[in-house]
């Protein structure tokens, strides 16, 4: 009984914040606007029931994202974006002993507001949480020669559908619910054209207080040839060297990758790593889009029993590696039920100690910017009883099952 008012009182909290974030996005719905001055707001807001399984040990969380933007457009050659979020939820139970891998988003950041609202300490046992994310702060100015943005944006590399072994800044695990926006990042990016196809990238990204030791900076040079998108990378992160690759062209109907990038690691705890990914997608006519991909990460092991000795590598603490094996497998599919009615099923299987993270979700277009998700990522892989010696990889991970309504306007 303790139980069931405890999670009665939390859904009625919830509820009121989720009006109180409906009112809000309506009130700046109606406010938005694009005229000839080029101011425009948008903006959305999901809304997340989240069911969290390991073992005997169960977590619900129920949370809202508000993420309102304004894009400002002073003139044909400036450009300005501002982008916040504010994330209210709860939680009822507790699985702080889940394997939760991935690297820091937020690590790649000069500057920053406090992520926590309430409470101030994040570990004091709390159910209501208040979160806030500055997560765009971008000024673009552009000539005929080059594109210079500066502050607060996304950094993203790669043309491979899974694991992208150039893109380390700030990637999103396989496992995440909310890939609609990359996380930002703080950086001084410039862009200039090379040929109508070709172009140069380069940019510093900075870390915390705008230490050289945490930052990054990078050279990207893009190119066509042959019928082939082709992009030579070398990008210096936190005195780490990493040189990549990253190739895009059709085959017969059919998209076609190879990315990959070796990373010369500097630090006592570092030991030099090759990752790369390669894979094929088909879309065909009767609404079914499907994809496969190889992976292969030098930074993991081959022994279950070995997996956790590597998370203290470079790789896993700067390189945003958080798979524990060496050669993966992922494929998957989207099927267009109606065009109301999207199924998407996706793996990724560790083949040599055949543990996989299932995912399958619904999405319903419910009316007019009103969205119904309806999803499951599934840890397959016998769980270990000793949890410092894992058995496999998968095995570590917790099933999660969710579903999202979610507004945008």
């Amino acid at each position: 009984m303790k139980d069931y008012r405890r999670l009665t009182s939390m859904l009625r909290t919830f509820l009121l914040f989720f009006l109180i974030l409906t009112s809000t996005l309506l009130l700046f719905r109606a406010s938005a606007f694009a005229d000839e001055t080029g101011v425009k707001a948008t903006g959305y807001a999901r809304n997340f029931f989240i069911l969290t399984n390991l073992g005997d040990d169960m977590a619900f969380d129920a949370l809202s994202r508000l993420r309102l933007r304004l894009n400002v457009k002073p003139s044909e050659s400036s450009y300005f974006e501002v982008a916040y979020e504010l994330v209210p939820g709860f939680r009822d139970g507790d699985i702080s002993s889940a394997y939760v891998p991935g690297p820091a988003l937020f690590s790649y950041r000069a500057v920053d507001l406090d992520e926590n609202i309430y409470p101030p300490d994040k570990n004091s046992g709390s159910d209501f949480v208040l979160a806030q994310n500055l997560d765009r702060l971008l000024l673009t100015l552009s000539t005929s020669a080059l594109d210079i943005s500066i502050g607060r944006q996304s950094i993203a590399f790669g043309s491979a559908r899974v694991i992208n072994p150039t893109d380390i800044i700030a990637p999103f695990v396989y496992n995440t619910i909310a890939k609609e926006e990359l996380v930002g990042a703080d950086a001084l990016r410039v862009k200039t054209p090379l040929s109508e196809m070709g172009e140069l990238d380069m940019g510093i990204v900075f870390g915390d207080d705008f230490e050289p030791d945490k930052s990054a900076g990078f050279i990207r040079l893009k190119t066509y040839q042959v019928q082939t998108d082709i992009a030579f990378m070398v990008m210096v992160f936190r005195k780490n060297i990493l040189v990549g690759i990253d190739l895009a062209r059709s085959i017969g109907g059919a998209g076609a990758w190879f990315e990959a990038a070796q990373v010369f690691a500097q630090g006592a705890s570092g030991e030099n790593y090759l990752r790369l990914s390669v894979g094929a997608d088909y879309s065909f006519t009767d609404g079914l889009y499907t994809y496969i991909e190889y992976h292969y990460s030098g930074a993991g092991t081959g022994s279950p029993e070995n997996y956790f000795n590597a998370i203290a590598e470079t790789a896993f603490t700067d390189g945003a590696v958080y798979l524990l094996g060496r050669h993966y497998i992922a494929p998957g599919l989207t099927y267009e039920i109606t065009p109301l009615l999207v199924f998407s099923a996706q793996a990724l299987v560790n083949v040599e100690d055949w543990s996989a993270l299932g995912s399958t979700g619904f999405e319903y277009n419910a009316a007019e910017d009103v969205y119904v998700n309806l999803g499951a990522y599934v840890g397959l892989g016998q769980e270990s009883d000793d949890p410092t010696r894992p058995e496999n990889e998968f095995g570590l991970y917790p099933d999660v099952y969710y579903t999202a309504l979610n507004f945008y306007f």
